[in-house]
């Protein structure tokens, strides 16, 4: 049955005129070799479509780390339909599934339908239709209908929630004195500048509905913190203690504001509301004490402090008590399913089994920093510098997968993935 494709999205439509990207992916192949390998067949097409919708939903799957599509070009046939598969031609390639689809243009949009095919018999016989759907696009949104399949091929196969259908936050540097605030598509496409400044931007994060950000600005000559509504562009002004103010994160609930200010001289952590009010200060005495992060049920705060003499991870309550050393160096943040802390350890990202305790380094690159986990908790987003730039990367949970996004430029900072941006 035909539906209509719902866009919690709309916070963005006013400001994305064209799929324009600003970086790409670019895949450390090594890490393929032990992901599982699928056909995405090149869709037929019915009317001009500007966009290779295979070609995105087989990427997607491919920077998932999970799945290593097969070229087309190594393809036995190019089916259009499952009834058009022959299960040994695939399975023989070491294949377990091929997705099969078309798009046909429709007034002011496009209708997009696929089938995933199991061709290997796990689901008792080779050759079944797993899951299959259609839906309808507006003509500005083929990419992400591409991605809609894309969520909905790799929920199938993994249990996994997708998330190619979210965006990220980051900020360039260009020169000494040019700084842009951005959101793009996960994957570098739809991207538009949220805010220009000649003063330094720094630290956005999401609020938990996707519709705001906040983020630091020094736009007024001192470092305070804004939310910025993404859809009116208005913003305001909740954080403008005395001296530094920087790092801010939104609670789970939406309601309020963790940040770091150096109002008594040295960075202690607190609590604003999200208009401004009820500031609550949670620590004090005890060096200096910045990057807070809430746990995914919001009754603990994670943070940095060198009260030890040296950068660590702790945690507390949101009370301000109960603080206990978590350990690493800084930036630590938890999986969104609370299974994983991930944080930075030796200039390295790490991830921390919340369960068994075990520790695992996940990147390979140089002076890493600044991380942020997927709303689904299989991918983190991080900066790290190459040469005399700064770089975004990206690395799957379990460490396999790795890229690298070249930028078109400039120095690439603070990437904050979104949460969930569209129901499924």
């Amino acid at each position: 049955m035909k539906k209509i494709l719902i866009l919690i999205g709309f916070f963005f439509s006013c400001h994305i005129a064209s799929a324009n990207t600003e970086f790409e992916i670019v895949v450390d192949s090594s890490g393929l070799s032990l992901a599982q390998p699928i056909a995405v067949v090149p869709f037929k097409t019915v009317g001009v479509v500007p966009e290779d919708v295979a070609k995105i939903v087989s990427d997607d799957l491919r920077n998932s780390g999970k799945f290593a599509p097969i070229n087309p070009n190594n393809m036995p046939s190019h089916p259009v339909s499952a009834a058009e598969i022959i299960p040994d031609q695939w399975s023989v390639l070491g294949v377990q599934a091929v997705v099969v689809g078309q798009v046909n243009t429709i007034n002011n949009g496009y209708h997009i339908a696929y089938q995933l095919v199991d061709v290997i018999g796990a689901s008792g016989v080779a050759g079944n239709v797993i899951l299959q759907g259609a839906f309808n696009v507006p003509a500005s949104k083929i990419r992400l209908g591409a991605h809609t399949v894309s969520d909905q091929i790799f929920e199938k196969l993994t249990d996994i929630r997708g998330a190619f259908r979210t965006k990220i936050a980051y900020v360039v540097q260009r020169g000494v004195s040019a700084y842009e605030l951005k959101v793009a598509d996960y994957d570098g496409f739809n991207v538009f500048t949220v805010v220009k400044s000649k003063e330094p931007l720094m630290s956005p994060e999401w609020s938990p509905d996707g519709s705001r950000l906040a983020y630091v600005t020094f736009e007024n000559k001192k470092a305070q913190i804004v939310i910025h509504e993404l859809s009116s562009g208005k913003r305001k002004v909740i954080a403008a203690l005395k001296g530094h103010n920087g790092a801010p994160a939104f609670s789970p609930d939406g309601s309020r504001i963790a940040f770091a200010s150096s109002k008594e001289g040295v960075l202690n952590i607190y609590l604003v509301g999200v208009n401004g009010g009820n500031l609550v200060q949670l620590t004090s005495g005890s060096g200096n004490n910045t990057e807070p992060s809430w746990s995914p049920d919001g009754n603990m705060i994670l943070f940095t402090s060198d009260r030890a003499g040296s950068p660590q991870v702790y945690q507390m309550n949101i009370s301000g008590g109960s603080v206990n050393l978590v350990g690493g160096n800084g930036s630590g943040k938890i999986s969104s399913d609370g299974k994983n802390l991930i944080m930075v350890a030796g200039d390295k990202i790490v991830k921390r089994d919340l369960v068994s305790g075990s520790t695992e380094v996940l990147s390979s690159t140089f002076l890493d920093e600044s991380p942020s986990i997927s709303p689904n908790g299989t991918m983190v987003i991080y900066s790290s510098t190459k040469g005399v730039s700064k770089v975004l990367q990206l690395v799957s949970a379990d460490g396999r997968f790795k890229a690298n996004l070249p930028g078109a430029g400039g120095q690439y900072k603070f990437p904050a993935w979104s949460p969930y941006l569209t129901k499924q």
